[in-house]
């Protein structure tokens, strides 16, 4: 068995005993006598939250009553006020949400348990000194059959308090010497019973929960909480969210969400519901999901070079529970630094993408918040073959056409594709329009992705997924832009300035700038823009205070766009005379053709080629050749025969180059 050092995790692992406030004593304020008030001072005993130990001792409690009578079903009005508790806070705190309750119970013409619950107040809380509660106020309901005098006896009180990221009770029982705090007389003619059904089989914490009934006021808001199965201890924090509804016929319908399983417990519950008027309850059954075998652990793939990011998934876990999911190396220590915190769902599994930054992981870990007993291991093998993603321009536009490479894949895996932030998140496989990719049995990735027409213009992450893998590489999106080649060189290096998005038949002017962004001491060129927005020209980069090239048009409020250029080291090798990108596609895919070294002022065409050589069903596009010898245009693919695309100088023993394209 392996030994590691446990992460400590939210909840699961016991509070510290000097952890926790406790909100157990009321203040002295006095209320105004109202109808039907008393004041008993039953034996209590508090059980403390997170192992904190009980108390018992005597206890004040006067339950003032606003009416003296209701109809069967009627609404009642309490204010109560709580003597000092036997119990005390055990830490001091400032702000603390407190929601305090009373439960009583019912006996004479009616029977059961009603809840008496105050709004929650934030109070402040010394160690060692009972807490000052100011007296609260809530309503409850008599029952629909209730008749006659009403007597209503202290049960147990009962405070919440939400601390350190969690919400605890501490309910005080009366033990003895309890009695009548008050009466109401139930008399008179009843409205219409409320009607309200629940589910009949057990429903799991965290899930939806139907609800219907009838005999509601019309159009009045229902308002759900859930009680224990005799009436009481009810409890609005046990469920998490509320669609009921009161249609104008007074019918209710719609669902409850239930609190996770840290909150509610297994057990028999009654929902109640109420609509301001009337109140009616329904027995529901909650049992959390008990997992059906031992904790099953899956990292997809289970192995991968360091930087890669897996799936790891598991099932058999228990509902609700937040898990440290971490590395381990060989001698089964943690690798802190990975650690992960997915939760699992109702059903006990999860899913997370985990990312493998150590090459010392040897297992992923998991435990259910770092109790004892629920660690589970498996093996994971660091590879040393890096996984590789490139893309085949860096900048393109919208809806524009890109290939993508890379080695060290999954051979043979399917592969996904998605646009993600520069950040990496937010990764939507609809932001692209279309995707060829697939990975051979050497591990090569290739194939193209097309992005969609909509995307906006800025920096992203091409995400591309494999076997479990992830990698991501950089790719900007822009109408207009320009990109140099060389980017980098000495002075005195020849760059190839290739620009998209320009006004067709404009003419721009191209200068090195300085950081401040005024221009350099480089000669300006110029260049007619083609019919399809694109230019090519040489610039020549002498000034070494040079750090962009900037494209501008003659125009007023002309496009201009610029890239970096970096004045040093060594003269690069000669870029290729000839390039296609992306060189692979399907049909459709429209390929941007750039040259270099071919006659000046003479015409290029660009055509389609088969295999045998001869012409494809491609239209042809023509360009001058600019007196630097280079050119720039998108040649779009049309004919699934098409094997590969060819330049040709209209000249006499002009040069004819062909580069392959593979229609996918």
């Amino acid at each position: 068995m392996l030994s590691h050092r446990r992460l400590p995790l939210r909840r699961r692992a016991p509070l510290a005993s000097g952890g926790l406030a406790l909100v157990l004593a009321a203040g002295a304020l006095a209320l105004a006598p109202a109808a039907q008030a008393g004041t008993v001072t039953p034996t209590v005993h508090c059980s403390l939250p997170a192992g904190q130990g009980e108390a018992t001792g005597p206890q004040g409690m006067t339950v003032d009553l606003t009416t003296t009578s209701v109809p069967p079903g009627g609404k009642v009005h309490a204010k109560i006020t709580l003597g000092v508790s036997p119990a005390k806070s055990t830490t001091t705190l400032s702000n603390i949400p407190t929601t305090p309750a009373i439960d009583l119970t019912l006996s004479g013409g009616a029977t059961g348990t009603v809840t008496v619950q105050g709004p929650t107040v934030n109070l402040n809380y010394t160690s060692g000194q009972a807490v000052v509660l100011p007296p609260f106020e809530g309503d409850f309901f008599l029952p629909a059959n209730a008749s006659g005098t009403v007597s209503l006896t202290p049960l147990r009180t009962r405070t919440t308090t939400v601390v350190f990221g969690g919400t605890y009770q501490t309910p005080c029982d009366v033990t003895a010497g309890g009695g009548t705090a008050a009466t109401v007389t139930a008399q008179g003619g009843g409205s219409t019973e409320a009607t309200v059904s629940a589910p009949t089989g057990p429903v799991k914490p965290s899930t939806t929960v139907a609800l219907a009934g009838g005999g509601w006021t019309p159009g009045a808001t229902a308002t759900p909480t859930l009680c224990d199965a005799a009436g009481g201890n009810c409890d609005a924090a046990k469920i998490a969210s509320s669609t009921l509804a009161i249609d104008a016929s007074g019918g209710l319908s719609g669902s409850i969400a239930l609190a996770s399983s840290w909150t509610l417990a297994d057990g028999s519950y009654a929902v109640q519901v109420s609509d301001g008027t009337k109140q009616a309850k329904a027995p529901l059954e909650v049992k959390a999901y008990v997992p059906a075998g031992p904790y099953e652990l899956t990292p997809s793939p289970d192995h991968g070079p360091v930087g890669s990011v897996i799936t790891v998934s598991g099932r058999n876990y228990h509902q609700d529970q937040q898990l440290n999911v971490v590395a381990l190396d060989a001698a089964g220590n943690t690798l802190d630094d990975t650690a992960v915190y997915p939760s699992t769902t109702t059903d006990g599994t999860f899913s997370t993408e985990f990312t493998i930054s150590d090459p010392a992981i040897a297992f992923i870990h998991t435990d259910e918040g770092a109790v004892e007993g629920t660690e589970t291991n498996v093996p994971f093998t660091v590879t040393t073959s890096p996984v590789t993603l490139a893309t085949g321009a860096a900048t393109v536009k919208p809806g524009a056409t890109v290939g993508l490479s890379g080695a060290g894949w999954p051979a043979g895996a399917a592969v996904t594709a998605a646009l993600c932030a520069a950040d990496g998140t937010g990764c939507a496989p609809g932001k692209l329009s279309a995707t060829n990719l697939s990975v051979n049995a050497s591990g090569t990735l290739s194939g193209t992705v097309t992005l969609a027409s909509s995307a906006a213009e800025g920096a992203y992450q091409v995400q591309v997924t494999a076997g479990g893998l992830h990698v991501t590489a950089p790719l900007t999106v822009a109408k207009t832009f320009v990109t140099l080649s060389p980017s980098t060189g000495p002075a005195g290096t020849k760059v190839t300035v290739v620009g998209q998005g320009f006004a067709p038949v404009s003419t721009v002017q191209i200068d090195g700038l300085k950081p401040d962004g005024s221009k350099s001491a480089d000669n300006y060129k110029t260049k007619v823009v083609g019919l399809d927005g694109s230019f090519s020209q040489t610039f020549t980069v002498n000034d070494p205070a040079t750090v962009a090239l900037q494209a501008r048009e003659w125009l007023v409020n002309g496009k201009k766009a610029l890239a970096r250029f970096t004045v040093g080291g060594t003269p690069p090798p000669p870029a290729p005379s000839y390039a296609l990108s992306p060189d692979s596609g399907p049909v459709g895919t429209v390929v941007q053709v750039t040259g270099r070294s071919f006659a000046p002022v003479a015409t290029v065409v660009v055509s389609g080629r088969k295999a045998d050589g001869t012409k494809s069903a491609d239209p042809c596009v023509t360009r001058m050749i600019g007196l630097d010898g280079t050119f720039a245009l998108n040649f779009t693919v049309r004919d699934p025969a098409t094997t590969s695309i060819m330049a040709s100088e209209v000249l006499a023993g002009g040069k004819v180059i062909k580069t392959r394209f593979t229609v996918r």
